[in-house]
C-alpha cells in the first residue's frame, strides 16, 4: 500500500493535521503574531487547540463589542488559512495573508454589523471605538 506523505508541506516539522495547519505550523504562528500585533492583544497561545484559543480570546479584558470584533478576526484568520491551504494548495506570503484578513474583516464589519461608520484606516490600524 502506497501512503501519501502526511508531513506538513510548509514546515515539514509535524504531521499535517487541521490543528497544525491552523495554529501549530510556523507559518500559522507567524500569521498569528502579525494578527495579535495588529489587534493590540497579547500573543495567543497557539500551542494548544482551537477551542482553547477561542476561549482565551473570549476572556480578554476588552469591551464586549471589541471581543466580538476580535473573535470575528480570529475566525476569519482560521478560515482563510484553512481554505488557502486545503483548497488552493498555497500558503501565501504572511503580509498578503494578513492584509487579506484585514480587508475581509473590514468588509464584513461594514456589511454585517452596526458599526458601519468605521473607516478602512481606523480598521486597518485597529483604532476603533466599538461602544
Amino acid at each position: 500500500m502506497n501512503l501519501p506523505d502526511v508531513m506538513c508541506k510548509t514546515c515539514g516539522a509535524a504531521e499535517e493535521t487541521a490543528v497544525h495547519i491552523l495554529i501549530g505550523c510556523n507559518f500559522a504562528k507567524r500569521v498569528w503574531e502579525e494578527i495579535t500585533s495588529w489587534l493590540k492583544i497579547p500573543m495567543v497561545n497557539t500551542g494548544r487547540n482551537i477551542s482553547e484559543l477561542l476561549l482565551e480570546i473570549s476572556e480578554m479584558p476588552r469591551s464586549r463589542n471589541v471581543r466580538k470584533a476580535i473573535h470575528a478576526v480570529v475566525i476569519q484568520t482560521l478560515w482563510k488559512t484553512r481554505n488557502d491551504r486545503f483548497f488552493k494548495g498555497k500558503q501565501g506570503v504572511i503580509q498578503t495573508v494578513v492584509e487579506d484578513i484585514k480587508e475581509n474583516t473590514f468588509q464584513g464589519m461594514k456589511q454585517r454589523s452596526k458599526f458601519r461608520l468605521i473607516s478602512r484606516q481606523e480598521w486597518w490600524d485597529f483604532n476603533v471605538n466599538l461602544q
